[in-house]
Formats: structure tokens, C-alpha cells, sequence
């Protein structure tokens, strides 16, 4: 086989969906217009002479397009029309004898679900995997103990490419309810973390069979794949190499005043920073965005979602005060925002203080690409399974992190964004590097939402450099907030608390770009 076969974008049909007004033919030339780069004829129960023929009138299209055409399962039919290669199951023929009758020159194809059977397809020659399952899909059974995630694609991925005793590179798509709104998530998350590598493409039925326009579904998948391997943070930063990892801390000192200074601009049109957050902080998170630069809507309603998300800058979701309603707004919210890759920030308030509270963020990072977790050592440990770190309602109790570090570095790696964990100490980390925030003020702890506000800090400026460098935007947001808390505190009218307040509110909107510059004190330790 060629390995410089394109698998970027997947097409993998099913007749059911085809409606009477078109036949398959039709579909999957609309479909390679748009930017298909490699198609499976899959048809589970058609007769042999039906299967022969309506291979036959894809081929037509493919050959056309000069676009490789796979049999699924039927090597008699892959044979019989000299097809380009099949794709086979663990239940199908096994791979040795499909090699040894299409021959070395075919590509073959093997779906797997475990880490044992990828190491095994790869030992035995096949040309790629079918890694799956990832979501649940209408166009199969599937049971829950099959369904991977992002996160068990990856482990799968990084086994494959760790097997020993392979002579040839290891390639691989996965499969199953990826679509334009969740294919750049997948494409991060599932990133091999030892070597940095995507996987090759996605496979994808019914997010291009079941369209309306088949081509222009494939075109937004087009620009959503394109943008997770070239132009997203992520695959940036690894095309940077040693520029990003070595990269000077007066430099990100630099460059986190000029995102603030961008931010605040009069010039500028506000970005709009959605807020989902607890009805505890809602006025004052509104006000916060107002006076950091940007302009806030606190829009939590799934019905809205659509038609607000082309508007959106940054989505803030915070879980404080969570019922059905909320969930459902948070869930169709992040879904449009991923449709358009606008940052999304997560903020797992108490996420260690009830099981619906935990299932629910797991559920939101599995699902959803979050460019910034913003969270207390307690909400952090939560998420990283440790007891180090206990928590009593929304608050973080004890010393912390003995490797705080470790802590948010290792956090951001598992799930492919910055990590912001605040306390007497913020520390802020994209997994390459982490740097401690020693700005802020004992009175940040004693009003309620001041976490709360540091996400709509954080989310105020990330946006700007959402898609180049998430750490200096996140950093912009904790130092641009702290600042002003300790300008704050230093007014001769701050009496405590309530007084201190007020006074936030002001300095958040009187602080300069020459005063982050000056008295910002970060510093790299990681």
C-alpha cells in the first residue's frame, strides 16, 4: 500500500440514509467534492449481485475523483471489481488470509476496540486502523462498555504506536458519532501524548449520509479537520517545537501585556464572553467583564444557543448552582461553540462535593473541547482523582498540593488545555510550561465569587489568543484580576470586605496596560 494515502476524511456509507430523491452514487460525489479524501462501501445485507453492482457505480465516482474505494467485510466483492482495498472487522475474514488473497498492493483496513487487537492488526500488516468506539451512533449497536471516549481512543492510539516489531508506519481513524461539532475535539484529545502525533483522519457516517447537503457537510468537516492539525493551539505549538518549550519568561511577560493591552483597546469592539454561571455571582461576574473589556451576556437557555453562537468571543461555563435546565443550556452552548472553535472556559465549582456534580464535569470534558479549566487545589484534585486535596462545598481545605505543578501540568496534558488553579498562589499551565501568580490579596478569599470572577477574567482575555497561546491569555486574565484586588486592598477607603468590594470593581476597570508590565510578579517553575 501507499502510505501517503490521504485518510483525513473518512466516509464510511450507509444506503438507509440515502433519501429517494438521490441514489449513493450521487451522495458520495457530492461528498468527495467537499473534500472526502477516502470512502468504504458498507452494505450489511445486500445480496451479492446488488453489492457487486452498486460497487460498480461507486467506483465510477471514485475513480473520477482519483479517490481510493473500500469493500467492507466482502473480499469476493472487493475482488470482483478490482476494488482499491477493504476494511474488515475482528469477526470478519482474519487479516492474513485477506492479505494473501488481495495481495500486498491493497489496503487493508482492521477496526478495533481494544489496545490488543490494535497491537495485533499492526503486527499483522494491516495498512490502518479503524479505532472505535468513540461516541455513541445511531448507525450501530453499541454497548456502553464499548463506547472508548476521546480519552480511550488515545490510550488505544498511543499502544499502537508504541508496538513493537512493526516495519512500517502505524495509521489510524476513529469512528463512531464524530461530527463537525465535536471533530476538532476529537482530533486534539486523542493526540499520542508521548510523540505528540494525531491520529490520521475521522471516519464519519451519518454527519455526512444523513445532510441535507452532503457537500457542504463535508466542507465544514473539511475546515474543522484542517483546523485541529494545523491551525489550532495545539498542533502550533508542536509545529514551534523548542521556540515554544524554550521560550523566554520575559517574553511571556511581554506578550501578556500585549494581550491586555489588545483586550483594552477603546478602539476595539468588546468581545462578547458568554456567561452559563451559578445565580450567586451573576451581577457581580457581569460587571467584572465590563470593567476588565469585555461585554457580557448571561444567556443560559439551550433554545438561544444557535442563534447566539456566530456572536460569540469566549464561553464561560460555570457549574455553582446546577440543575436539569442549566445542563441542558451548558451542553447545547458548548456544543454551537465548538461548531465555531470559540474558547470555551470551565469552571467545576465544588465538582468533589456530590457524585452529580462529578459525573457531570467528566461528561462536559469527555464531550466537549475546554481550552481552559479554571479551579481551586480541592476542584483540581477532583478532577485528578486524588485525595491530597479535600474539599468542604466550594472551598479547598488544607496546604494544597505537595507538587502543585505536577498537579496542573499533568491535568492540562490529560485533557489538552491550560490548567488555572488558584490560591494563596495561582498557578498556570498549557503542560509544556507552568508558571506561579504570586499577585492577589487576602480579601479576593473573604467576598463571595471571587473565584468565580477570576473565570470571567481568565475568559475576557484568552479569547484574544485563544488559537496561538491560551497560556499568556489565561495568564493575562489572573494577573489583570489580582492586580486590581491589590490595588484594591491599598486604597485608604477599603475597610474590609464590603468596602473592598466596591473597590474591586473600580480598580478592575482603572488598571493599565503600564501597570501589568510593572507590577505583574510571575515566574516560570515548571
Amino acid at each position: 500500500m501507499n502510505n501517503d494515502i490521504d485518510l483525513s476524511l473518512y466516509l464510511v456509507t450507509d444506503s438507509l440514509m440515502v433519501p429517494k430523491t438521490k441514489t449513493l452514487a450521487q451522495i458520495v460525489d457530492e461528498a468527495i467534492q467537499g473534500g472526502v479524501t477516502i470512502v468504504q462501501l458498507r452494505e450489511k445485507t445486500a445480496e451479492t449481485g446488488d453489492f457487486i453492482a452498486l460497487a460498480k457505480s461507486l467506483q465510477q465516482v471514485t475513480k473520477k475523483h482519483n479517490v481510493p474505494l473500500l469493500i467492507n467485510d466482502r473480499i469476493d466483492v472487493a475482488l470482483a471489481i478490482d476494488a482499491d482495498g477493504v476494511h474488515i472487522g475482528q469477526d470478519d475474514m482474519p487479516l492474513a488470509q485477506a492479505r494473501k488473497m488481495l495481495g500486498d498492493n491493497k489496503i487493508i483496513g482492521v477496526s478495533v476496540k481494544t489496545a490488543s487487537e490494535a497491537c495485533d492488526a499492526i503486527k499483522g500488516g494491516a495498512d490502518y486502523l479503524g479505532i472505535g468506539t468513540c461516541f455513541d451512533t445511531a448507525t450501530k449497536q453499541v454497548s456502553g462498555s464499548d463506547l472508548r471516549g476521546p480519552a480511550g481512543i488515545r490510550e488505544i492510539w498511543q499502544t499502537a504506536l508504541d508496538a513493537e516489531g512493526v516495519n512500517k508506519p502505524v495509521r489510524a481513524v476513529t469512528i463512531g458519532g464524530v461530527n463537525e461539532y465535536n471533530a476538532v475535539h476529537v482530533l486534539q484529545y486523542t493526540r499520542a501524548q508521548k510523540i505528540d502525533r494525531p491520529l490520521d483522519g475521522i471516519a464519519v457516517v451519518s454527519a455526512i449520509m444523513a445532510a441535507s447537503n452532503p457537500k457542504h457537510a463535508t466542507e465544514t468537516l473539511k475546515r474543522q479537520i484542517e483546523f485541529a492539525l494545523s491551525q489550532s493551539w495545539i498542533a502550533k505549538h508542536r509545529l514551534l517545537g523548542k521556540e515554544i518549550v524554550e521560550r523566554s519568561e520575559e517574553s511571556v511577560r511581554h506578550a501578556v501585556v500585549n494581550v491586555f493591552t489588545r483586550v483594552r483597546m477603546p478602539s476595539n469592539v468588546r468581545p462578547l464572553i458568554q456567561h452559563i454561571t451559578n445565580a450567586v455571582v451573576t451581577n457581580d461576574s457581569a460587571n467584572a467583564c465590563l470593567a476588565l473589556g469585555g461585554s457580557p451576556i448571561m444567556a443560559s437557555s439551550d433554545i438561544e444557543q444557535k442563534d447566539l453562537a456566530p456572536a460569540i468571543s469566549s464561553l464561560l461555563i460555570n457549574i455553582g448552582t446546577i440543575d436539569q435546565a442549566h445542563v441542558a443550556g451548558m451542553r447545547m452552548a458548548m456544543r454551537e461553540a465548538q461548531l465555531y472553535n470559540t474558547p470555551i472556559v470551565l469552571d467545576p465549582v465544588a465538582v468533589g462535593a456530590s457524585g452529580f456534580r462529578k459525573d457531570l464535569v467528566q461528561e462536559l470534558l469527555r464531550d466537549f473541547a475546554v481550552h481552559v479549566i479554571k479551579g481551586n487545589a480541592g476542584e483540581i484534585a477532583s478532577l485528578l482523582g486524588s485525595d491530597e486535596v479535600q474539599m468542604r462545598g466550594v472551598d479547598s481545605v488544607g496546604a494544597g498540593f505537595t507538587d502543585p505543578v505536577a498537579a496542573v501540568s499533568s491535568l492540562s496534558r490529560r485533557h489538552r488545555c491550560v490548567v488555572v488553579m488558584t490560591g494563596v498562589v495561582d498557578y498556570v499551565s498549557d503542560g509544556i510550561a507552568t508558571y506561579a501568580v504570586h499577585n492577589g490579596s487576602r480579601l479576593q478569599a473573604c467576598i463571595t465569587g471571587s473565584g468565580c470572577m477570576v473565570g470571567t477574567s481568565v475568559a475576557t482575555f484568552v479569547q484574544a489568543v485563544a488559537h496561538d497561546d491560551p497560556l499568556v491569555g489565561a495568564l493575562a486574565g489572573v494577573v489583570a484580576i489580582n492586580l486590581a484586588a491589590e490595588h484594591a486592598t491599598s486604597r485608604s477607603d477599603v475597610k474590609g470586605p464590603g468596602t473592598f468590594r466596591q473597590a474591586f470593581f473600580d480598580e478592575m476597570y482603572n488598571i493599565t496596560g503600564e501597570d501589568i508590565a510593572k507590577e505583574m510578579q510571575i515566574r516560570r517553575v515548571g
